[in-house]
């Protein structure tokens, strides 16, 4: 029996998380590279969060066994899902604002002097579309929108393997436990 709390100390978890940040890193470059949709800056913010996850989800496959790297890799995807999270909401808000007319963001993404990615790669990190375009919707709700919704969900879920995790460190019971047999 497996629970909740004891996610963190397995590495099948983290892989899982990794892959789930994969499908997304793949499903953006299908969208920009087969579907020509271009990305904008916040697209490009978006998707290094999504990398933020991915990075702390290899640090936690690798790391599971050992509790600096464990609660590292935690922290990691809480602060990328959380500024993933800030940064979609306000595209998906510059998107659907009344005066959409006005809508425009950064023409370049602002990324360190030191590592400047959208020059290195710009197949990748270039930001050559317009954050207030609506080029593509499923079931009502935009790229931003469904990127929202994404980020939300990796956040909570994040919350609730933290806490549970805290809580099954400090005590001798399992925590939460999802199935029991």
């Amino acid at each position: 029996m497996l629970s909740v709390g004891q996610w963190p100390n397995k590495p099948f978890a983290w892989l899982l998380l990794f892959l789930g940040c994969s499908g997304l890193l793949a499903a953006a470059l299908y969208f920009q590279m087969v579907l020509n949709l271009e990305p904008c800056v916040k697209c490009v913010y978006q998707r290094m969060a999504v990398l933020g996850i991915g990075l702390a989800a290899i640090v936690g496959l690798f790391g599971s066994g050992f509790w600096l790297t464990r609660w590292a890799a935690l922290i990691g995807w809480l602060y990328s899902s959380y500024e993933g999270l800030l940064i979609a909401y306000d595209h998906w808000d510059l998107q659907t604002s009344k005066n959409a007319f006005f809508a425009v963001c950064e023409s370049a993404p602002n990324f360190p002097n030191w590592a400047p990615l959208h020059e290195w790669m710009p197949g990748l990190f270039a930001a050559p579309g317009l954050c207030g375009d609506i080029d593509w919707q499923w079931l009502g709700l935009g790229m931003p929108g469904w990127m929202t919704v994404i980020f939300a969900g990796l956040l909570l879920i994040g919350i609730i393997v933290t806490v549970c995790h805290v809580i099954a460190s400090f005590t001798k019971k399992d925590g939460l436990v999802l199935y029991r047999k």
